[in-house]
């Protein structure tokens, strides 16, 4: 049970960082738009460039990271991981038939 919540909390934070990362390079930004280049947003717009690509990395860097998980736990059980399917709600087992009473001679 661990190691589900384990991957969970590795992998699901990548939102939260994408956000503080635009959130923070968009602000940086902004705030060097109005201290040095007199409020024309160029620096707001670089920074917000600069967080998405900064996202886009780690998103990558994250599913490779993912990758090598799984196939690494697979490599540890091979038959764990395989997929399977219940097909008895597909193709029901057909009722098997009562015996019928002997009739009266």
């Amino acid at each position: 049970m661990a190691k589900p919540l384990k991957d969970m909390g590795t992998y699901g934070g990548l939102g939260i960082e994408l956000v503080l990362g635009i959130l923070l390079l968009g602000g940086l930004g902004h705030w060097m738009d109005t201290r040095y280049l007199g409020g024309h947003s160029w620096g707001m717009g670089i920074g917000f460039l600069l967080a998405i690509a900064v996202g886009i990395r780690n998103f990558v860097h994250a599913a490779r990271s993912m990758q090598a998980d799984i196939e690494r736990a697979e490599r540890q059980n091979p038959a764990a991981h395989r997929w399977t399917v219940d097909e008895s709600w597909l193709h029901p087992e057909p009722p098997e038939e009562s015996p019928k009473p002997e009739e009266p001679r």
